[in-house]
Parts: structure tokens; sequence; C-alpha cells
């Protein structure tokens, strides 16, 4: 099994290298998405197939963008020799552009023609044979593998939109009707007397799929947190936002999405880094001020500074708002957002008023994901402005993303969806005027770079929420800020400040009760003492221990397991059990 797991890694390899090489060829694409799935990656391996599609349709039309580009890709390689995958595993198609290896074939070069757009017989060019075997090719790996994410929604589309252009394709066919079992089963588990007679599939199919939330073999982004220059970087910022706090290394338990609290018995652990007090801090005093540009609104039209995400201040027209001085209608907060602005994202975005509007004024229920589409839109305009790979950002590169440990059983916990993990990355780099298939742009907006991001995202942002909806509009990274842990009693409180994100010690009037002692006079008096850890909050810790569990469960990568849960916990179960007693 590791050997076959080693063969697919250099196979992946040695495919990305031919993509750097032939960024056009849809050839490299479909191939390193056969890699991706052999190695149980899905979500990656769409990721692939759909690039692959995009080249196909390139080939098709002779008016693309990058039609000429693709058709020197094919013609390079229809020098070479037969395109086949180590093992005998082909890519599909022979060179002369034959389906191999699955039953079906398509038209060969002596054929006579195919129907154009408009209905007429056209003259096959030679390309448009391997470019529809191609076409084939990747629909089947999208479909299948988007299904295999739990999109099925998308995958079902895609089955459809395939079956139009090839109606007799019978791989296709089975895909779809796969597609059908699986929700059918899955429904039927939830309600047995389920009704498919009027279910609608272009519709009502789910399409919140999960995709493995790890550190993936090949990626050399992610440094080692925990080195003596890390720690001595990492506390010399936080010196700056927080000067009564440093930051060390912390033993923090293994989560995982199954509660698993039993008595006397402890957790696997993992260290992690955390905030810790170097002197006294009293109540209610601030420990932490952290301006940051990595910030999302959905909010279309409501006065927030471009930078920060914050309320503008009134204003008159003696005192107006500094402005961009190219685009006047980018509006900031104070001249310190408007300098951060012009240093770390917004060149990039000058003058694009519709580059991240795609993702603004949402429905509720895509609320939270177009906040962290938002997030990568301004991740990919801070990494294009300093001419950086978006991981190697220091606002990113220390942030964790609840990955899976080493050796961990591989569970799925990472949201993903073909639009939010795909297409919509693909759309901004497209309003940003970059060619996704040049080599520099593929390798820093890849489909792993895209997850590794949401996973560091969803784990560490914050969000506003809309007092009248309760529904999030707002959502920003701090950096410094994320690396103070979770606990469902922190001794801390956190807002939105002007610019960035505040930390204040809670006081004995906001102290989180807890435990037997919950009503004890005096006991909870707030402020941290010397040397304990600065704990934060990812959920609202008014709610009962399983609806926190629930709302920090995305942010954590699994059920909290704090002393306020456990105890919570074994409270429900005893009076559970008395409950019962009590019945019987």
């Amino acid at each position: 099994m590791l050997d076959e797991k080693r063969h697919w890694l250099d196979e992946r390899r040695l495919c990305t290298v031919h993509i750097e090489e032939s960024p056009y060829d849809c050839d490299p694409y479909v191939r390193r998405a056969v890699c991706h799935e052999k190695l149980g990656y899905p979500d990656l391996a769409a990721g692939d197939a759909y690039r692959a599609l995009l080249l196909t349709d390139e080939l098709l039309d002779e008016s693309g963008e990058w039609h000429e580009l693709t058709v020197e890709a094919i013609e390079s390689s229809a020098r070479k020799e037969d395109r086949v995958l180590v093992n005998g595993a082909t890519n599909g198609l022979n060179r002369n552009g034959a389906m191999t290896g699955d039953g079906h074939s398509v038209r060969t070069q002596n054929e006579e023609g195919s129907k154009g757009v408009n209905g007429k017989e056209k003259e096959d060019l030679w390309y448009n044979v391997i470019a529809e075997g191609y076409a084939r090719r990747s629909y089947e790996i999208l479909a299948r593998t988007l299904s295999d994410c739990g999109d099925l929604k998308a995958a079902y589309d895609f089955t459809e939109r395939s079956l139009k252009v090839f109606p007799g394709h019978d791989i296709l066919k089975g895909v779809q009707e796969q597609i059908m079992n699986k929700h059918r089963q899955s429904q039927l588990q939830k309600d047995p007397t389920w009704d498919k007679s009027d279910f609608n599939p272009r519709t009502e199919l789910p399409e919140n799929g999960s995709a493995k939330r790890e550190i993936y073999p090949w990626n050399k982004h992610e440094i080692d947190r925990f080195s003596e220059d890390s720690m001595s970087f990492l506390n010399a910022e936080i010196m700056k936002a927080a000067p009564k706090c440093e930051v060390r290394a912390v033993e923090l338990p293994v989560l995982n999405t199954q509660a698993f609290y039993q008595e006397n018995q402890k957790p696997a652990t993992i260290t992690q880094l955390g905030v810790f007090a170097t002197t006294e801090i009293s109540p209610n005093e601030t420990v932490l001020v952290e301006p940051s540009v990595l910030t999302s609104s959905t909010r279309l039209f409501d006065p927030l500074c471009d930078a920060c995400s914050s309320a503008l201040p009134m204003v008159d027209r003696d005192h107006p708002l500094p402005c961009c001085p190219d685009c006047d209608d980018t509006v900031f907060c104070s001249e310190p957002c408007l300098t951060r602005a012009q240093d770390l994202y917004h060149p990039a975005v000058c003058g694009l008023l519709d580059f991240d509007i795609v993702a603004n004024d949402p429905s509720p229920f895509a609320a939270s994901n177009a906040l962290y589409t938002l997030l990568i839109a301004r991740t990919l305009a801070m990494a294009e402005t300093q001419d950086i790979h978006p991981l190697d950002l220091p606002q990113v590169k220390y942030l964790w993303g609840d990955f899976t440990p080493p050796g961990s059983p591989a569970v799925r916990t990472l949201p993903f969806s073909f639009e939010n993990n795909i297409a919509q990355p693909l759309h901004l780099l497209s309003k940003l005027d970059r060619d996704p298939f040049a080599p520099e742009i593929f390798g820093r907006y890849d489909t792993w770079v895209i997850n590794t991001l949401l996973a560091k995202f969803r784990g560490v942002a914050n969000a506003k929420m809309n007092e009248r909806t309760g529904m999030p509009e707002v959502a920003g990274v701090h950096w410094l800020w994320s690396l103070s842990n979770h606990s469902c009693a922190p001794n801390m409180r956190w807002a939105w400040e002007k610019g960035g994100m505040g930390l204040v010690a809670r006081g004995p009037d906001d102290a989180v009760r807890w435990g037997e002692d919950m009503n004890a006079e005096g006991m909870w008096k707030g402020g941290i003492k010397k040397g304990d850890e600065v704990l934060t909050h990812y959920c609202d810790v008014e709610l009962g221990v399983r609806q926190r569990r629930e709302w920090a469960v995305g942010p954590l990568g699994g059920l909290c397991v704090c002393e306020r849960c456990a105890w919570e916990e074994r409270e429900e179960g005893r009076k559970e059990g008395e409950d019962g007693k009590g019945v019987a």
C-alpha cells in the first residue's frame, strides 16, 4: 500500500512537471487527475479535470483566448510517443484520438465531418477528434469525483452537459444513475417514507461536500512553527500588538467529529501554539489590538472600510475620508488603512470595480461560503500585489488549518463544493486578468493551494453577525489573534475595533461561570494571572454544550473537549440517566 502511494506521488510529480512545461496541453491534467484520484483526493482530481475540460473548449473554439496555444501544445505532443500512463493505465486516448480502455471510441480523422453549432456539416480539423476524446474523459472524471466528494448537484450537472454532447456515452449514463442512487439511499436513511416522484435533481441535489483537511505531501510552504526562528519572529510580532503576552508551544487534545469523553481517559494530544500572559492582566484591560487587511464583507453598498471592513466614521466636507488616488470610490476609515491597502493588496485590484462582486449580497444560506470566497479574493490580490505565493504571505503562513495529524484516519472535514473550491477561484483569476494556465499562476493557485487556504481560514476567521438576520456578513483573519486557543470558558472577549481586532480581559460582570462553583461569590473576578494562557472563543459561549460543539466543529476541526464542555457533557449524561430511572 505504501509503495503504491509512493508510486502515484511520483507520477503526480512528473505530471506536474509536464503541466509546467506544456501548460496548454490537456493530457497532463487528465493524467494528474488520475493520480489524485488514486491518492484519495477526488477534490483535486476534479480541479485537474475541469482545467482539462476548459482546454478542450479552447481547442474546439477557434475564437478562444488560448486556442492557438492549445493547438500548438497538441501538435507538439502529437509528435511524441503514444500517450500512456505507467502500469498500462491509459489517459483515455491514443495518438489517433480513439478512446482506449473503456469500450468507447470517438470519430477518427477518416470520418467525413461533424455537426457545427448551427447544425450544419463542417470539416473536421484533426485536433477536434483529440479534443472530444479528452472532453469525454474529463466529464467522466468530473462527474465521478464530484460525486465522491458529495457535491452531487455539480456532478449531476456535468453528466447532463456531457450527455447533450455525447448522448450515447454509457459510462456517463452509469455515473448519473449512481449519483441518483447515492442520493436516494441517503434520503431513505433519513426518512424511510421519502418519495422520489416529485424530486428534481437539477435543483434539489445537495452541493455541500467535503474534502480532506491535511498538509499535502508535496506542500513545501508549511514552515516549522516551533523552530527557534519562528518563535522569535512570532514573539517579536505579538509584542507589537499585545505587549503583555508571548507565544509558547502547548499540548492540545486531538479532536474528531465524534463525542469521545470517557472518565479518567485522556485523549491523544498534538503540539500547537498558544498565547500566555507575561505579567498580570487586569479585568477589562485591553490585551491586543491587531489591524488586518485580510477581511471580507458581503454587504455590497454598506459604508465599510475597504481594508479592515470596519464601519466608516462620520465625515463632513472639510474632513473627507482617505481614498485611493487612482479610484476615488475605494474609501478607507483612516490613513493607516489606506497605507496598508496600497502596500499589501490594492494595486492588484485598483480600478476593478466588479472584482469581488460575485460573492456580494448572497442568500442567507450562502452567506458563510461567500465570506470565505471573498477572503480568497483578498488573498489573491495580496499575493499578486506582493508577487509572492499565497501560502508564504506572513498573514497566512503561520496559520494552522486544523489539519489531520500524520498517521490519523483520513476524515473529510473541509467543506467542499465545485463552485466554491474550483470555479470561483478561477473566475477571480480571470477578473484579475491572470492566465490560470500560465505556469507561475497555476503553481500559485492550484486547487490544493485553495483548499489549504480555506482550511486555514475556516480554522481561524472571525465574523461579525447581522443583528437582524443572525447571519455572518463581515469576516477577517487576524493571524496574531488566531494564535490564542479556544475555550468555552474564555478569559478574554473579542470585538472588532476601528482598523482591526481587539482582545479584552473579561471582568466579574462577563466572566463565563460554569461547574459546581458557578454561583460562588468572589470566585469569578476576571483578569489573567501571569503565566496563564490567554483563551478566546470560536462560538457563542452562552449556548448549551451541544449547540456550542455544533457551531465550533468547523473552526476546531472536531468536537470541543475543553473543561467546561467535558463537565457539562457529564452533567447532561447524569441528568438523562436520572430521568430514565424516574420514568422506569
